[in-house]
């Protein structure tokens, strides 16, 4: 997993999976909805920091690294995993989300792929069916520009992610939305209502790689 650099990573990761119930209920309802057809899913690595200093070890870091499949042109956007959730750690399509239970759209926090933009689930309210009339239900994040390099992210990240939290109350311009992101790119978070702080960063354009970290109690 490279986070930020190529350095060896000392925790080997582990490809997250999701539920085989989930799994079966998503393809059923992709494939209903377009068809028959099915897309690939993104693949995803998962991987663990705690820092090795005591000091630090109260907070650790969870990261994920998402490969999204380069589709063909033509492709439903409504059919792209794009909408992260931060609890199960694996991003949902539009389609999945309005043709399932209400709660799985709760649990999602904020848009990845679609249009190229970073977006509070708060926000998309024209793409899903159940944010409407349910804003109190969903998550608000706030995100902004990181002011600091990816090398400085990678300390955080692998030695003290706390700093997700310090840095970000040193920044004032925040919003529930950023459009056109690009390669390269590096922004800060913040998940209102479970007050947990994170980062983003866009790895590439084509494939689409993103790599999403929160830090959070190590307990």
């Amino acid at each position: 997993m490279a986070l930020c650099s190529c350095k060896e990573q000392a925790i080997t990761p582990q490809p997250a999976t999701m539920p085989t119930s989930e799994a079966s209920a998503r393809q059923g309802i992709e494939g209903n909805k377009s068809g028959g057809q099915t897309l690939p899913q993104p693949t995803i690595i998962q991987q663990v920091y705690v820092p090795a200093n005591d000091l630090f070890a109260h907070t650790r870091c969870r990261a994920w690294r998402i490969t999204w499949p380069t589709y063909p042109a033509g492709t439903s956007p409504n059919q792209i995993p794009t909408m992260f959730s931060v609890s199960t750690g694996t991003p949902y399509s539009f389609n999945y989300l309005n043709n399932t239970s209400a709660t799985t759209t709760y649990k999602t926090d904020f848009n990845l792929y679609h249009n190229n933009t970073l977006a509070s689930v708060y926000d998309m309210w024209s793409q899903l069916t159940h944010v409407v009339g349910n804003t109190s239900m969903l998550e608000q994040t706030w995100f902004n520009k990181s002011e600091y390099t990816a090398a400085q992210m990678e300390t955080w990240v692998k030695g003290r992610p706390s700093n997700f939290e310090t840095f970000w109350e040193h920044t004032v311009a925040t919003t529930t939305e950023i459009e056109n992101y690009k390669q390269g790119d590096l922004f800060q978070f913040r998940l209102v209502k479970q007050n947990r702080y994170g980062g983003i960063r866009i790895v590439s354009m084509t494939p689409r790689i993103i790599e999403v970290y929160l830090a959070e109690p190590n307990i």
